[in-house]
């Protein structure tokens, strides 16, 4: 299928970090209709919103695993697509993913909802990111999707370019890595895997338990404390920081995590999953700039901005700060 000129496709994005790259590449005004997870940049967020979950996001971690894991064993989505409201919008593009039954509608998903209507031909683009070459892949995918394949170009040159400048100012003059710990969900307790361990190295930190890119993992505490990590970040899959902090102050975790050394040394850090780390697209810059003045406050804290210093907390005795 030839799609039309990019100035004139209307597009659907039902993934947040497509919709990010979209914008990027100058598309926004292309975005006839975008996910309930799409909310950056602020300017997309009137867009008809073409999906929902069947299972409460404001639940507990443990709840709402247990409600996916119900959902998943009886071969349901765990997501809504409004059909009716995607017919009207008649997209040229569709942009989705098949990474995660969790993330995002899936192309199955997507592909049931447009059984449902075949007047009108529709390309379908679908992400599959799992590491930083997929994501710089994406990027070039969606830019053939869209005609903007230039535009594309200059998004991963800058990307590439802006990890090597934080990897280079962390140099080769320090003399000890701190050993770090990401914790992708709180309950069971999941370790972060995907792009996650490659920007930890990046940010000059050992990634702990999952070394390279890899599925999320469940873990015990005990594989925690036995792992004893010099720091811990805390960003649980689309939480905000608000949403993580709620948990630790009602639930046993606040008490776990404050036997760790990290905790006792002032070095466990709750980040915002929701807007930077859990979304594979050009704001993984900005999560491996965090983790960096995380790591290295000696070289990077003069670059931390305001921006980014909402973006995390402290964990401390007794209060969050």
């Amino acid at each position: 299928m030839t799609l039309k000129s990019s100035n004139s496709l209307r597009i659907v994005s039902l993934l947040p970090s497509a919709t990010e790259i979209l914008c990027r590449l100058g598309l926004e005004k292309n975005l006839v209709g975008v996910s309930h997870e799409c909310d950056f940049p602020s300017t997309i967020q009137n867009l008809p919103k073409l999906t929902k979950p069947k299972l409460d996001p404001t639940r507990k971690s443990l709840e709402i695993h247990n409600d996916l894991k119900n959902l998943l064993s009886q071969g349901l989505s765990i997501y809504e697509v409004d059909v009716e409201n995607l017919r009207k919008l008649s997209p040229d593009l569709i942009i989705t993913q098949d990474q995660c039954h969790v993330c995002a509608v899936s192309f199955q998903d997507l592909e049931k909802a447009l059984c449902q209507w075949t007047q009108i031909k529709t390309e379908i683009c679908t992400l599959s990111p799992h590491t930083l070459d997929d994501i710089h892949r994406d990027f070039t995918k969606i830019g053939k999707a869209t005609n903007r394949e230039a535009e594309a170009k200059d998004l991963i040159t800058e990307f590439w370019i802006r990890l090597n400048r934080i990897n280079s100012k962390v140099g080769t003059d320090i003399p000890t890595h701190p050993r770090v710990l990401c914790i992708e969900w709180l309950d069971p307790l999941m370790v972060a895997g995907g792009w996650i361990p490659e920007i930890i190295k990046i940010a000059g930190g050992i990634p702990q338990i999952i070394s390279r890119p890899e599925k999320f993992k469940e873990i015990s505490w005990s594989e925690v404390m036995d792992c004893d990590p010099d720091i811990v970040t805390l960003f649980p899959c689309g939480y905000p920081i608000s949403k993580t902090l709620d948990e630790l102050r009602n639930s046993h975790l606040s008490k776990q995590i404050s036997s760790l050394r990290a905790f006792r040394e002032g070095k466990v850090f709750v980040c915002d999953g929701n807007q930077l780390f859990n979304r594979p697209g050009p704001r993984i810059i900005e999560s491996c700039e965090l983790l960096s003045t995380l790591f290295h406050p000696q070289k990077f804290e003069s670059t931390l901005t305001k921006n980014k210093e909402m973006m995390y907390t402290r964990f401390l005795e007794g209060t969050f700060k």
